[in-house]
């Protein structure tokens, strides 16, 4: 109604009734908190999160205990953060890697990551109003073969998008070193699927009927998926195959996705700005200057 609150603050985050929108927004106070913990306010900012590190850099000396302490504490936030904002999932997932033990390049893609958010402190994501009512949940799914220079482990990337809105995104390292893309790429979709499976269950709970479609840029992935048994990749683990059963069953309908149009993408490696930005608008996120209006203060 007119007279109702449009404003509402849920552990920190600004949900905002708009008149044909809905606007979601993690609390830009992390941000700000991460930049004074590394004395970068006011620092020049970067166009994306991160960047490779060379193979040069690999064995390098550890921090300090006080910076090591400040280290993860920083991530720690970080990692908060990440849960709303796809763009930084990735550069912060690699950030927990060096947590037990972080090194000068872990203390420099630290530095790179806050750089890039003191250009876009805040993302929000924009959901219309009864705009659309689809059938299908879409889980898009990537990885980046033998990506970490380190240990040659891929990554896992994906988002789960209905109506045109992310509604959860993820990535992980693989906790096996896959042997060809094909093969990351099987292990991506394997996420995807029970990540998509689960929260079909979890709509079904609320009333709500979806069908689950995994897209896929793999023509490997594909193939793998849509026959039995495994043929010559005898190395992978059967229960992987679980999968195959699921696509049998037509509980999981496979969608071939090109390389460029697949917003998990974002999830597995770093990307140029121009990237980001094509890849989180898909996902119904806009990047806004300024501090937020809608909660002065911090207070709801």
């Amino acid at each position: 109604e007119p007279s109702d609150a449009k404003v509402a603050d849920l552990l920190g985050r600004t949900v905002e009734w708009k008149p044909d929108e809905i606007w979601y927004e993690a609390d830009p106070r992390h941000v700000e908190k991460m930049l004074a913990d590394m004395d970068l306010e006011g620092c020049n900012s970067r166009a994306a999160p991160g960047a490779k590190v060379a193979e040069q850099e690999d064995d390098e000396e550890e921090l300090e205990q006080a910076d090591a302490f400040k280290y993860r504490s920083v991530v720690a936030r970080a990692n908060y953060l990440a849960q709303d904002r796809p763009d930084i999932r990735f550069a912060v997932k690699e950030l927990c890697r060096d947590m037990s033990c972080p090194k000068l390049r872990s203390w420099r893609a630290l530095k790179q990551l806050c750089r890039y958010l003191q250009g876009v402190p805040r993302l929000v994501q924009k959901v219309p109003i009864g705009k659309e009512n689809s059938q299908w949940l879409e889980v898009f799914v990537d990885s980046d073969f033998a990506g970490c220079r380190r240990t040659r482990k891929s990554t896992n990337g994906g988002c789960l998008i209905w109506n045109g809105i992310c509604l959860k995104a993820w990535s992980t390292t693989q906790t096996v070193v896959a042997t060809s893309s094909g093969e990351a790429e099987y292990y991506a979709a394997v996420k995807g699927a029970a990540e998509g499976l689960a929260f079909q269950s979890m709509c079904l709970d609320l009333g709500v009927e979806l069908k689950v479609r995994l897209h896929t840029d793999s023509t490997a992935c594909r193939g793998v998926c849509n026959r039995r048994g495994i043929g010559k990749i005898r190395h992978m683990e059967v229960a992987l195959l679980w999968l195959q059963d699921q696509v049998k069953k037509a509980k999981i309908h496979l969608v071939k996705v090109m390389g460029t149009d697949n917003p998990s993408d974002l999830m597995t490696k770093y990307l140029t700005r121009s990237e980001i930005d094509k890849f989180l608008g898909t996902m119904r996120y806009e990047f806004e200057g300024g501090r937020s209006s809608a909660i002065d203060g911090g207070q709801s």
